[in-house]
This record gives C-alpha cells, sequence and structure tokens, in this order.
C-alpha cells in the first residue's frame, strides 16, 4: 500500500469545519484530521449537538466522501492539561480527555492524538512524568473498550520537555504497557531534537501510527509546508519507503499559512504527492 496524505483542520481554525471538508475533497487528500477546538468539534460540543453536533460531521464525510483520520482534542494546556501539578485540575482535565474519546466515537474516529506541553521552569518534571503515565493509563484502557487508538504525540523542545524525543515516547509506551497507545511523529520533534526519525521504529518497530508531514527550521518550532523549511526530504521519504510506511501523512499548516489556508492546502498536497511518488 502507498503512503496516504491527510489535511489536518487546524490551519482553517477561523473557518467552519466544513470548509476543510471541501478543501480535502477538492485538493485531492484523502483524509481529515479533524481538530477538537471551537468552531470545529470542542468534544462537549460534539456531545451536545452544537452546530449540530456529532451527525453534522459525520454528513461532511458522507458529503465529500473524505474519511476522519484522526481527532485532536484541545489539550496543551489552556483549560486542560496532563500537567497541572493540583490534584483537581487534573482529574478536572482527565474528566475532559476521557469525554474527547466518546467525542472520537461518535464521529467514528479511529485515532485520537494528544501531546503533552508546555511545564515551565522549577517544576518537579518527575513527578509531572509519573502523573502522565498514569493519566495515559486510565485512556488507554478507555480507549481499548472503545475499539480506539491513542496516538500520543512528541513536541518540539519550544513547545515541551515532557515528551520531545523518541525515547521520551518509548518511556510513556513501556510504563502505560498497553497496546491502545501509539505514537503519531510529528517530523518537527526529531529535527529539532537533532535525532533521525529511524530512532522511532529501531525503538518502538510498528508503533508509528500516523505522521505529521511537516518542515521546520532548527530554531523554531513553526510547521512548514515540506520544502519550505531545513529538513532533508529525500532522505525522510527514502527512509519511509524503506520500512514500508503505508499510514497517513497529514499536513498541518501553521500560523505563517493562516491567512491563506486555501491556497497552502493546494500547494501543500502537490508538494506531498510530488515527493513520495514512485
Amino acid at each position: 500500500m502507498s503512503m496516504k496524505v491527510s489535511l489536518f483542520s487546524t490551519g482553517f481554525e477561523n473557518y467552519p469545519l466544513e470548509h476543510t471538508f471541501s478543501i480535502a475533497a477538492e485538493c485531492g487528500y484523502d483524509g481529515v484530521d479533524v481538530g477538537g477546538f471551537r468552531p470545529h468539534a470542542f468534544a462537549p460540543d460534539v456531545l451536545g449537538g452544537v452546530n449540530g453536533g456529532a451527525e453534522a460531521i459525520l454528513g461532511y464525510v458522507q458529503k465529500y466522501q473524505m474519511p476522519i483520520v484522526s481527532y485532536v482534542p484541545a489539550n496543551i494546556g489552556y483549560p486542560y492539561s496532563f500537567t497541572f501539578r493540583e490534584p483537581e485540575l487534573n482529574e478536572i482535565s482527565m474528566e475532559y480527555y476521557l469525554s474527547t474519546l466518546d467525542a472520537a466515537t461518535a464521529i467514528e474516529a479511529p485515532l485520537v492524538m494528544y501531546a503533552i506541553n508546555p511545564i515551565g521552569f522549577g517544576i518537579d518534571r518527575e513527578y509531572l512524568k509519573r502523573q502522565v503515565v498514569e493519566d495515559l493509563k486510565r485512556l488507554s484502557d478507555r480507549a481499548a473498550q472503545l475499539n480506539q487508538k491513542i496516538i500520543l504525540e512528541p513536541v518540539t523542545p519550544f513547545e515541551g520537555k515532557l515528551c520531545v524525543s523518541s525515547d521520551d515516547c518509548k518511556y510513556y509506551l513501556d510504563e502505560v504497557d498497553n497496546d491502545a497507545l501509539e505514537i503519531c511523529l510529528d517530523l518537527a520533534a526529531p529535527f529539532t531534537c537533532g535525532e533521525p526519525i529511524a530512532e522511532y521504529w529501531e525503538k518502538m518497530p510498528g508503533k508509528v501510527r500516523e505522521i505529521h508531514f511537516v518542515d521546520c527550521t532548527a530554531d523554531c518550532e513553526d510547521h512548514l509546508i515540506p520544502g519550505d523549511g531545513e529538513m532533508d526530504w529525500p532522505r525522510i521519504v527514502d527512509y519511509l519507503k524503506s520500512v514500508e510506511y503505508d499510514g497517513y501523512l497529514a499536513l498541518e499548516l501553521f500560523s505563517r499559512y493562516g491567512n491563506e489556508p486555501d491556497f497552502s492546502a493546494r500547494r501543500g498536497i502537490e508538494v506531498i504527492r510530488d515527493m513520495i511518488s514512485d
């Protein structure tokens, strides 16, 4: 099987969610990654019928014949986080995260992605790592019951401290020890950490379920269309082909593309298709 290309709705955060599906279909993407933020698919809205809720989103899937690849809840600190030191705030976050699994089920998303960032200076990392492990155990147990997969995304060192490298990812997978937990590899993470992507396959064989196929520079977390940054794309693509990766490559458009996401989505898939073609 060949690699497939999906469009992450985060680049269209100022537009209704349907617009992402429409552009994805028009440009020839193979799927959509749905952002769990307002106005797109905030979990309480999906479950509560706001803007049509899950029924409306499933309608977009059918209308545009565009499957949902993953559901990406709001989970990086405001107002929910894996890294609150206060037990009450952590529990409030966990209640929300558990509800995001229900939201993912409602929109028939097979993958649910979480990231862990940031923690700030002077905070007990070991305490928070243990807390994250316990949180991921609860989520993984629930995901297994729902026949879902959780995909943990490493972030760049500019965005977080607890899950940025292949060793960090392996730590959580080993400690949680649940087949429902796998990896979403954002290519900006290994590049800014100075490690080859091969580390993920060698340390965690078969665990990379999705890739955020983005470029960046060594000194910044910005996510760019492949070729707009500093990565060695022939080498990356050759490696992915060598390990027979046949999952999704998600284009995640960040801030500099925010004013022209339609154009960027069109250019992005042209670039990616050209890169991965045989």
